[in-house]
């Protein structure tokens, strides 16, 4: 182990040297960002008459407007800093309700152009794509990213503490893309009652606008970007300005859904079956330009996609991550701890979350009906603020096991102070309780993020919590220091969490235990090579000990990477563990383990028709060994049709017996139109003998709003019986006033 860990330290840092001696790891455009960023305005041309999207930029307000170009390769390109393969041309214009955007993509190779879908929301390191993204608060924290593809498909994101990226947020804006000889056009139109903006007279906005180039791997920006960032570094953005005497408007949105279905559960070796219809709504209010206040009665889930199975081989809980809509909007304000780079373990992961909205509304992954509730969010001046009110329906013993639920009324409160460029410091509180009286929960603290030199986080929390009956270490903190730049990054962490911390409103992995972590990550960029981008070397360290002071875990990790010039990638990663613990879902007893493991994966070129993943996992596992394989394939014919298969396998020898885990899954997606999807989603666990099956048609009528009809279903592998099935068909329309 020793001798693997020199070669892996070693390796890369000799071959850097060596590369550096020949002059190919020094970028020949160095830039200097600050300077750039401040150079490069854009600015937007009021307009009268009406614009068509249509994807052909005909009309005359448009050879009017002034064109940005001059965009430059992102750090981690094939030219850092130089000049892209194919320009790019940005106009922009405005009227009394909305930006109107027009990008020419020009390319002299039209017919290799790579596009890799129709859906919502696409994988965007899988083919060509022009986005930008808009400060429209002009704060360097926070802003709304919308991009498109050569097919037209559309993805948006929102934006929060200058990298924090939710990816679930959906806006109202639209799209048309046209493709012709040597380039192909894209026409944006974005309301102004989508963004939040400061209502000024006069708008000045962070801009910057991005392009992709898939066959050669190719990323370009506007506003340079350095390697370690990517454009989601809003603070590094240039500048739009001419946007004048705009108003949001009254920004009324009511979104109603009406739902029905039937569904059948196997009760007493019987299927009974249940026909049920809801409905209920959706709101959303703009109190100020910044401020926004949503509303919800009875919230529906019926939308929502099926998890993705997990096999759990460790003895702390999964996350799964939030879906459901009303959830996500200005959901980074609600963030808290940091963005530190430091070492989090091979797991990954935030240990502590004091707010996680997938605690209201959902017991064990089961819908628990939400009668309605409030939430204001936004900005007002130099604060972010956040609250929320939300009220659960009790359900019946029956429905709910031999106790069942009461009702729980849940308050969360959130505000942040930014400080210079992209710090701040905030404070946090959540409170539920039941409709039984003396049952509550409640966690306060506060959090501070300090960022030097574009370079160094410096962050930090306490939290604390009160449930009835306990009376000590219901605390946790945390403080971390991370240094990231181009080719080198480290960090190091110090994380306590009491034995009686309690935040149900939020999330904690491990109590009990106080953790210390740091880890290095050096990757040199090989400019010369024709294959290799990068060379990627990281080590972590973590070290857990109990209250008492004895070492309970003890994790050490290492990775060897190779970054190849077609976006495929090859991994190396050894550790070693030492527990002192029992395992009981394993039958291990109390006692001290100390075992090795090791991996390597490779992940294919992902913007070819077939592309995948393939990894193998062996070593030890406690007083065991562990053999792993997995990995997935996806298939695109064309831009219409996504297969993608997931195959995961575990094989575990151990004293007090041997099993095997396997998952497997098929997603076939079909794309109509840019508005209309087939998807299905079939799941094997073995582990549980259930096959599942979720098959859903959605068609988007108008921008936000939806007809869905989605079949679900479960069975046992081993007797082939249903052990329930649902049809479902469920309308919403957005009305915007």
């Amino acid at each position: 182990m020793r001798r693997l860990a020199s070669l892996l330290i070693l390796g890369p840092f000799l071959v850097s040297v060596a590369l550096a001696q020949s002059g190919q790891t020094n970028s020949s455009n160095e830039i200097d960002y600050e300077t750039a960023r401040l150079s490069r305005i854009a600015y937007a041309l009021s307009i009268e008459q009406p614009i068509e999207i249509d994807g052909r930029l005909d009309e005359e307000a448009w050879q009017r407007a002034e064109p940005i170009g001059n965009f430059v390769q992102w750090g981690n390109s094939w030219d850092p800093g130089g000049p892209p393969s194919q320009p790019t041309e940005v106009r922009f214009l405005f009227d009394g309700d909305n930006l109107y955007v027009g990008a020419i993509c020009y390319d002299d190779d039209i017919a290799n152009m790579i596009v890799n879908g129709l859906k919502r929301d696409f994988q965007s390191n899988q083919g060509d794509e022009l986005g930008f993204i808009v400060d429209t608060l002009n704060d360097d924290r926070s802003g709304f990213f919308f991009s498109t593809n050569p097919a037209g498909a559309r993805r948006d994101l929102q934006l929060a503490n200058d990298s924090q990226i939710n990816q679930e947020w959906d806006g109202v804006w639209d799209v048309r893309v046209r493709v012709e000889e040597d380039r192909w056009v894209a026409e944006f139109v974005i309301p102004f009652t989508t963004l939040r903006f400061a209502g000024s007279e006069s708008e000045e906005w962070g801009l910057n606008v991005y392009r992709k180039i898939r066959r050669v791997n190719e990323e370009a920006n506007w506003a340079p970007i350095p390697r370690r960032y990517r454009m989601s570094r809003i603070s590094m953005a240039g500048t739009l300005r001419g946007v004048e005497g705009i108003r949001a408007g009254r920004n009324i949105k009511v979104k109603p859904y009406a739902v029905a279905g039937i569904v059948q559960q196997r009760v007493d070796d019987k299927l009974e079956n249940d026909f049920d219809y809801d409905g209920g709504f959706d709101a959303k209010l703009g109190v100020t330009q910044s401020l926004t206040l949503d509303l919800t009665y009875r919230t529906d889930f019926s939308q929502t996609e099926v998890d993705q199975d997990q096999v759990n081989l460790t003895r702390f809980s999964l996350f799964f991550p939030e879906k459901r809509e009303f959830f996500l909007e200005n959901s980074g304000v609600f963030g808290f701890g940091g963005r530190s780079a430091a070492s989090q373990g091979r797991g990954g992961g935030s240990n502590v979350i004091p707010f996680f909205s997938r605690r209201i509304g959902l017991n064990a992954g089961e819908p628990v009906p939400i009668v309605g509730g409030t939430r204001l969010s936004g900005t007002a001046g130099a604060y972010e603020i956040g609250l929320l009110a939300m009220k659960t329906e009790s359900v019946d013993p029956e429905d709910e096991g031999d106790e069942g639920l009461p009702s729980d009324n849940f308050i969360v409160g959130r505000v942040k102070r930014n400080l210079l460029q992209n710090s701040f410091i905030g404070a946090i509180f959540t409170n539920r309780d039941s409709a039984v009286e003396g049952d509550y929960n409640r966690v306060f603290g506060v959090d501070a993020v300090f960022q030097f030199f574009n370079r160094l986080d410096v962050s930090g929390y306490v939290l604390g919590s009160q449930t009835p009956g306990v009376d000590n270490d219901q605390d946790a903190r945390k403080f971390s220091v991370a240094w990231r730049d181009n080719a080198l990054s480290f960090g190091a962490n110090y994380e306590k969490v009491g034995d009686n911390f309690n935040p149900e409103v939020g999330f904690v992995r491990r109590r009990d235990m106080s953790h210390y972590s740091g880890n290095f990550s050096y990757q040199p960029l090989l400019e010369g090579s024709d294959r290799i981008r990068n060379l990627t070397f990281r080590t972590n360290y973590d070290f857990y000990e109990g209250i008492t002071g004895e070492i309970e875990t003890r994790d050490y990790g290492l990775n060897l990477g190779v970054n190849f010039v077609n976006g495929s990638v090859l991994n190396f990663n050894a550790g070693e563990t030492f527990e002192r613990d029992d395992f009981s879902r394993y039958d291990v007893a109390f006692g001290d383990y100390k075992f090795r493991d090791y991996s390597v994966s490779y992940n294919s070129d992902r913007s070819r028709i077939i592309g995948g993943r393939i990894n193998y996992n062996w070593g030890g596992f406690w007083n065991g060994t562990r053999r792993s394989i997995g990995g997935d394939v996806t298939f695109k014919p064309n831009y219409h049709w996504q297969i993608d298969t997931r195959y995961s396998r575990n094989d575990i020898q151990m004293p007090a017996g041997n099993f095997v885990t396997t998952l497997v899954s098929l997603k076939v997606l079909y794309a109509f139109t840019s508005r209309a999807f087939l998807n299905t989603f079939l799941q094997y666990n073995a582990e549980r003998n259930e096959f599942s099956s979720n098959i859903r048609f959605n068609l988007i009528h108008h921008p936000l709003s939806d007809i869905y009809l989605v079949f679900n279903e479960r069975r046992d592998t081993l007797t082939g019986e249903v052990l329930d099935r649902g049809i479902i068909f469920k309308f919403t329309n957005l009305f915007s006033f």
